[in-house]
């Protein structure tokens, strides 16, 4: 065994013995931070209707304009795909107005 592979073992055990010292230190942080939207389930339903009423909008609003401006810029990401990306945001958005129906 070489120093250099020597080396990379001893830091590779170093910083997975780091990792399980400080986790259990982290881990109330994270169960609280996991603990989402406080308050009543009509206020958390509200707010969800919301959210996907406004991510279903945004995504319309590409959808049409990947239809509508296609090709007047080649920095464009939908330069040469604009089908693909009008078809998959129309798709997002009918998921997103779907789930703010449903909810």
């Amino acid at each position: 065994m070489t120093k250099h592979t020597f080396n990379l073992r001893l830091q590779c055990l170093l910083a997975a013995a780091l990792l399980l010292f400080i986790e259990p230190a982290l881990a109330n942080k994270f169960e609280t931070i996991g603990g989402g939207l406080s308050g009543s389930s009509g206020f958390k339903r509200e707010w969800l209707q919301k959210f996907f009423l406004v991510v279903g909008g945004a995504s319309l609003l590409g959808a049409l304009l990947a239809v509508l401006v296609p090709h007047r810029n080649a920095l464009f990401l939908n330069y040469n795909n604009w089908k693909q990306s009008a078809v998959m945001f129309s798709v997002l958005a009918a998921v997103m107005f779907a789930a703010a129906a449903f909810i």
